[in-house]
């Protein structure tokens, strides 16, 4: 984001340089240059004052008019004869029909003659006058104000347009961090057009889907549950009964997925309240190393695998609700179970103040194309969507949720085992 408020300001200067020299450029090439043609009226009245004197006075008393202007406004006054006057000088003299009794050269040297068509003078600015220096420092400090003024104007501008940007974008990762109630303000300050309604317009639209499709979600969940129960419940029955063992396969098989069906159905209600932002959390503030040692034992009965803990006794504290960070590393290790060949490893250390709790595994890993969508509900990386394998696809959503909800994140990566490594970052 900054380096389109940098490119915007960048951009906006050098539009205003390009716009004041095409000015100029348009001004001297098409408009013309009124400025040259007022000095060069006001040169050819003074050298008709200087004829009208010297027709009256004499050349000498017009010489001394002269020299008492060019003192006067400090310039530097040369004479120059037929041999040494520049030729361009010469030829300007030299024409009949001219525009005025003086001219200018290159350097803005003004040249004029007298009756004596045989002596001409210049006149240019005296290089050690105080007067003309300030003159032209004047005129380089108008540029300078001119430009640092509309550089300083255009810089406000594009902070105060980035505050008012990034105040709709903080919105916007709260937004999409999981707080649907998160709006961008409307009052006129704070606006960026009407891009703060349209983004409320859109989050209140997508509250309202995400809200929806929560409720309906949970109440289709609630509501299998007595009709699952019943079907087990029978089911159980109708195998107590005298049956021949064909019929006791189908009876063992409707028990085998209401078991199934009624444990999606409670994956689906967990998820649902620890999703819920009204859900409260029992936070506590957990000794890393002894609660994760504590609960070790817990876990290495979950694996039928190679499990081992490497948690240092020096690790930080992390503030969290206990049994949902259970629930978290219990997830990772079954979720390990599944596709490890025979080792599984629990690492937990700090990195840049926060709290890494890694699972690793040895099996065959899951390919970078997945990374993105594994925490996601019912996403399966193993397209076989074997049920006893990858389950129902909630396992990592539940985790990730619990560990978004405590202010941190998930990641997944290549494990240094060989297969697949599951992180969870907690701050500190």
């Amino acid at each position: 984001m900054r380096r389109i408020y940098i490119e915007f300001y960048v951009g906006l200067v050098v539009v205003f340089f390009i716009t004041m020299t095409s000015f100029f450029v348009f001004e001297e090439g098409v408009l013309g240059d009124y400025d040259a043609i007022l000095e060069q009226r006001r040169a050819d009245g003074i050298v008709d004052m200087l004829d009208a004197i010297e027709a009256t006075s004499g050349t000498e008393a017009a010489l001394q008019v002269l020299r008492g202007y060019v003192d006067k406004v400090e310039l530097e006054l040369d004479v120059y004869n037929t041999h040494t006057v520049p030729a361009t000088v010469a030829t300007y003299f030299n024409q009949q029909s001219r525009d005025a009794d003086v001219f200018y050269d290159d350097e803005d040297t003004l040249w004029l003659k007298l009756s004596d068509h045989q002596t001409f003078y210049s006149m240019q600015n005296a290089p050690d006058s105080e007067l003309h220096q300030s003159v032209a420092f004047n005129e380089d400090l108008l540029v300078v104000f001119l430009f640092g003024g509309f550089a300083i104007y255009s810089f406000f501008m594009v902070w105060f347009l980035s505050r008012r940007v990034r105040a709709l974008e903080k919105t916007a990762h709260q937004f999409a961090d999981g707080n649907l109630t998160a709006r961008a303000s409307t009052r006129s300050h704070q606006r960026v057009g009407s891009l703060n309604r349209t983004f409320n317009h859109m989050a209140d639209r997508i509250g309202h889907l995400v809200t929806s499709s929560r409720a309906l979600t949970n109440a289709v969940a609630h509501e299998l549950r007595s009709p699952l129960f019943r079907i087990q419940w029978q089911a159980e029955l109708l195998g107590e009964s005298q049956l021949d063992s064909k019929q006791q396969k189908k009876v063992a098989s409707i028990i085998e997925d209401t078991d199934e069906m009624t444990s999606l159905v409670d994956e689906l209600l967990y998820l649902a309240r620890v999703d819920h932002p009204n859900t409260l959390f029992s936070l506590q503030t957990l000794d890393t190393s002894v609660w994760m040692n504590a609960q070790w034992p817990r876990w290495q009965a979950l694996s039928t695998k190679s499990v081992s803990l490497d948690a240092p006794q020096d690790l930080p504290s992390v503030k969290a609700d206990p049994h949902l960070l259970k629930r978290v590393i219990t997830n990772l290790i079954g979720n390990a179970e599944k596709y490890a060949t025979s080792q599984i490893a629990v690492r937990v250390y700090c990195e840049d103040t926060q709290l890494v709790i890694a699972v690793h595994d040895d099996g065959e890993g899951v390919e970078s194309s997945h990374w993105p969508f594994i925490f996601d509900a019912f996403y399966s990386a193993d397209r076989s969507r074997d049920k006893k394998r990858s389950g129902y696809g909630l396992g990592l959503a539940i985790v990730k949720q619990i560990v978004t909800r405590h202010g941190g994140h998930v990641e997944v990566d290549h494990s240094d085992l060989g297969g697949a490594c599951f992180r969870v970052i907690f701050p500190c």
